[in-house]
């Protein structure tokens, strides 16, 4: 526990002492994700942390993943986490090419590589691969325990029913094999096992977040919230470490009620999809999520914020910029809420510069010339 401590910023130490962080860890207010290098702390207290997310849908394009992840490993604030969301099965899966480039805690959701779009999911093919992914160091697996027959009809009302692949992927195994319960809820006990013997923890996902803004905390998405609550209480008294995702497609102003519901009962490290608080700015997404992260963030919503690319609602698959470019959003969002919960550490009074850019001893650029107004800072006097 003590090296777990030592490993937080100094700032996050004088906001969190250390009986306070042992309380937190207990309780699962705060989790440790381990990672192939070191272990990544989130939860109360303590600054944000970021998640970029890659994955195959063909063997073929391996080579440009691939490269993202170079890529990745090579950026100065790289993500604190990463989430391996292939949805074919290669002989050296992504999750560790991340371990071995970055060794940061890696993330999957591992039916995505057993449905199949006639036979749905084998019991026993599930299993396996949970138990192979667990014992290649996986540090946590995204599980849609909320997937069932009665949140599915309450989401008929909407716009749009469900946009999580994981969720409806479930839901179609059920009717394909008749099931009354979704896989992971039949074999719980079983998967509780495997991932607490390789400490793997659990982050509860959401079938039905909201697509658009009209649907948000409508019947089906807070029946979710309080069954994904439940849940995370049940899975932390098996022992297991547990996050939660969830918002998607939310109005600005109705965040702040949606976090009291949230953190109205016990505090759950959360990651956030978004919250992207626009259904009109397709292509932009990067941005309107990085505005919804920030201000949910701000009142104590968010342990993780998303690098979301300007992809999520065009079809396309992001490229090597826009991965990059939502990995700066991102970072931009934790840098912004960061100083607001540690004001003493950022918001310091011996900040001096000579230009706008914070480079040294250049004043006048080409933007202003003569008319610098730092020219002023440097003389101050009359």
């Amino acid at each position: 526990m003590k090296d777990l401590y030592a490993s937080l910023n100094e700032y996050e130490q004088t906001a969190v002492d250390y009986q306070t962080f042992c309380s937190r860890i207990i309780h699962n207010k705060i989790v440790a994700l381990k990672g192939s290098s070191s272990s990544v702390l989130i939860g109360q207290g303590l600054g944000l942390r970021s998640n970029s997310s890659i994955g195959l849908s063909s063997t073929a394009a391996f080579p440009d993943e691939l490269a993202k992840i170079v890529a990745i490993s090579k950026h100065p604030n790289s993500p604190h986490i990463m989430m391996d969301l292939s949805t074919v099965r290669i002989s050296t899966p992504l999750y560790i090419e991340i371990q071995n480039r970055l060794g940061c805690p890696v993330g999957t959701i591992p039916y995505y590589i057993c449905f199949d779009p006639q036979r749905g999911i084998n019991d026993n093919e599930l299993l396996e691969t949970i138990e192979e992914q667990a014992k290649n160091g996986i540090s946590f697996m995204t599980l849609h325990l909320t997937a069932n027959r009665d949140l599915a009809e309450k989401s008929l009302a909407r716009n749009i029913p469900i946009i999580s692949r994981g969720g409806s992927l479930l839901l179609r195994d059920m009717r394909i094999n008749k099931r009354r319960e979704n896989i992971l809820i039949s074999n719980l006990d079983r998967i509780i096992s495997i991932l607490k013997e390789h400490n793997v923890a659990v982050s509860i996902g959401t079938t039905f977040r909201p697509s658009t803004q009209y649907d948000a905390m409508d019947a089906a998405h807070m029946a979710e919230l309080n069954m994904q609550i439940e849940l995370s209480e049940y899975l932390k008294q098996q022992g297991l470490q547990v996050i939660m995702e969830g918002i998607g497609h939310i109005s600005f102003h109705m965040i702040p009620e949606y976090c009291s519901i949230l953190r109205g009962r016990n505090y759950i490290p959360f990651m956030p999809l978004g919250p992207i608080v626009s259904d009109h700015t397709h292509g932009q997404d990067h941005i309107t999520s990085a505005v919804g992260a920030a201000y949910l963030a701000s009142i104590g919503g968010a342990d993780i914020i998303n690098a979301v690319t300007r992809e999520e609602h065009t079809g396309g698959v992001p490229s090597i910029h826009s991965i990059l470019e939502a990995i700066d959003a991102a970072n931009a969002v934790i840098q912004i809420v960061n100083e607001s919960r540690f004001p003493n550490h950022f918001c310091k009074r011996n900040i001096h510069h000579h230009n706008c850019m914070g480079t040294p001893n250049v004043v006048g650029c080409t933007r202003c010339n003569t008319e610098c107004p730092f020219i002023w800072n440097e003389e101050n006097q009359f």
